[in-house]
C-alpha cells in the first residue's frame, strides 16, 4: 500500500513539474535571449515614424471643414488620408528588407500619389478648394 501511494505521490509531482516546464522554459528564453544589435532602434524609429504619420493624417482629416458638399468634402478629406498611407509606406521602405511588403509600399505609394493629384484635379474642376492642411501644403 506504502508503494502504490509513493508512486501515486511521484507521478503527481512528475505531471506537475511537467506542466511547469513550458512556462519555466519559455521564462528563461525571455531572459537570456540576446536580441540582435540594432533591431530594437530600428523598430523603435518604424514605431515613431507611423505614429507620426498618423498623427499628421488624422489632424489633417479633421482641420478638413466641411462644407455640406458630400463630394468636396469626400475628396478633400481623402487627400490627407492619402498623405497617411504614402507617410506610412516610405516609412517602411526605410525598415524592411522584405521584397513583397517593398514591392506593396511602393505600389500605396505610387497610387495614392497619383489619387491625390486626381483629387486635386477633380477639385480645381468643380471650384471647390479643400483648406490648405499640412497634408495639402508641399
Amino acid at each position: 500500500m506504502r508503494a502504490k501511494v509513493t508512486v501515486l505521490i511521484a507521478t503527481a509531482v512528475g505531471i506537475g513539474l511537467c506542466s511547469l516546464s513550458p512556462a519555466l522554459s519559455e521564462q528563461q528564453h525571455q531572459h537570456h535571449q540576446p536580441e540582435p544589435a540594432g533591431e530594437n532602434e530600428a523598430a523603435d524609429a518604424f514605431s515613431a515614424s507611423m505614429k507620426a504619420a498618423m498623427e499628421k493624417m488624422h489632424a489633417g482629416m479633421m482641420s478638413v471643414p466641411e462644407t455640406g458638399n458630400p463630394d468636396r468634402d469626400f475628396l478633400a478629406q481623402m487627400i490627407p488620408h492619402h498623405q497617411g498611407a504614402v507617410d506610412m509606406a516610405k516609412a517602411v521602405l526605410v525598415s524592411t528588407k522584405d521584397p513583397q511588403i517593398r514591392n506593396l509600399a511602393q505600389s500605396i505609394i505610387t497610387e495614392q500619389t497619383y489619387e491625390i493629384q486626381l483629387m486635386h484635379t477633380m477639385l480645381d474642376q468643380s471650384g471647390n478648394q479643400p483648406a490648405a492642411t499640412l497634408e495639402t501644403v508641399k
